[in-house]
C-alpha cells in the first residue's frame, strides 16, 4: 500500500511571516522538514502543497533547487488543494502534516501508518483528534475515497480551510481511528512545539541547535528530555492550546472545549 505525505506550505502568516523559510541549523524548517520525513521507510513520495499566489513563488523556487516535489492549488481552500495534488499524483493514501511542524519524526509517522495498516477497513486515523501529541506532531492519514467524499460535500467555510474537519464530524459516515500515547505524559498539555510566534521560533531554533549537529534525525522522544534538562527554552507556554479550534469550537460537534484556548493575538490565519 503506498502513501503520499502532502505538506500544505504558505509563505504569508500573520503572526510571523515567512516562518516556514526561517533559518533552522543550517538551512530552512521547511527544508528540515522535508529532510526528516525522507527517512520515513513507510512514505512513497513528499508532495510540497503550496498557494498560486505570486507571493509564494519563493517556496516554488527552493523546492525547485533543492529537488523537492511541489504542487499549486487553492490559495485559501485547503480542502480543494489536497484533493487536486492527491488526485494529480492518483494517491490511494494520503498523510497531512502541516509545514509549520519542522520538528517532525518520521519514526513517529511510521507507527501511525504502521497502526493504520492493522485495520482491515479504516478511513481516518490521526493522533490530533483528540490530541495526545504536542502542537507540532500533528499527523493525519486517510484514504482518497474520503478525501474527494469531503471535497464533494464539505460546505462550511472551515471545514474547507482546514481540510479534515468534515471528517471528523461525521463519525457514521466515516471509519475514524486515533492513536495516542500514555494519558499520563500529557504532552499536549505541558509543550508546545509548532511554529507561529516568535516565541516558538525561539525554542525550536534552539531544539535545532543542540540536537542537529550531534544527532541529525533526532527523536520526539530526544526532543522531551531535552526540554525536561532545559525548561528555560520553553518560553511560549502561554501559547499551548492556542489553536484554530478556538474560533469554531461552538461549531465542531466533535471538539471538546478542552483542546482549545483562546489568545487576544491569535488571528487564525
Amino acid at each position: 500500500m503506498k502513501f503520499i505525505c502532502i505538506i500544505q506550505a504558505r509563505i504569508a502568516s500573520s503572526r510571523l511571516f515567512g516562518k516556514i523559510l526561517l533559518p533552522g541549523h543550517s538551512k530552512s524548517f521547511l527544508e528540515h522538514l522535508v529532510e526528516r520525513l525522507k527517512k520515513s521507510k513507510q512514505i512513497n513520495k513528499i508532495v510540497i502543497a503550496i498557494p498560486t499566489n505570486r507571493e509564494d513563488d519563493v517556496i516554488h523556487e527552493l523546492c525547485k533547487n533543492k529537488k523537492i516535489t511541489i504542487f499549486r492549488g487553492h490559495p485559501n481552500n485547503l480542502l480543494s488543494r489536497y484533493y487536486n495534488c492527491a488526485k494529480f499524483f492518483s494517491a490511494k493514501n494520503i498523510i497531512r502534516i502541516t509545514s509549520d511542524c519542522p520538528l517532525m519524526d518520521y519514526r513517529l509517522v511510521d507507527k501511525l501508518i504502521k497502526k493504520y495498516l492493522t485495520y482491515k477497513k479504516i478511513d481516518y486515523l490521526s493522533n490530533v483528534h483528540p490530541p495526545s501529541f504536542p502542537d507540532g506532531f500533528d499527523i493525519e492519514i486517510f484514504n482518497f475515497k474520503v478525501l474527494k467524499n469531503s471535497f464533494n460535500n464539505a460546505k462550511k467555510k472551515y471545514e474547507k480551510e482546514h481540510v479534515t474537519p468534515y471528517i471528523w464530524d461525521n463519525p457514521k459516515k466515516f471509519k475514524i481511528y486515533n492513536y495516542s500515547t500514555s494519558k499520563r505524559k500529557k504532552y499536549y498539555e505541558k509543550y508546545r512545539l509548532t511554529l507561529d510566534y516568535k516565541e516558538d521560533y525561539y525554542l525550536i531554533w534552539n531544539i535545532f541547535k543542540y540536537l542537529y549537529p550531534k544527532y541529525k534525525y533526532f527523536s520526539f522522544n530526544q526532543i522531551i528530555k531535552f526540554l525536561e534538562k532545559n525548561p528555560k527554552f520553553i518560553v511560549n507556554k502561554k501559547f499551548i492550546k492556542v489553536n484554530w479550534y478556538g474560533q469554531y469550537v461552538k461549531n465542531l460537534k466533535t471538539i471538546d472545549r478542552s483542546y482549545t484556548r483562546k489568545d487576544k493575538r491569535y488571528l487564525y490565519v
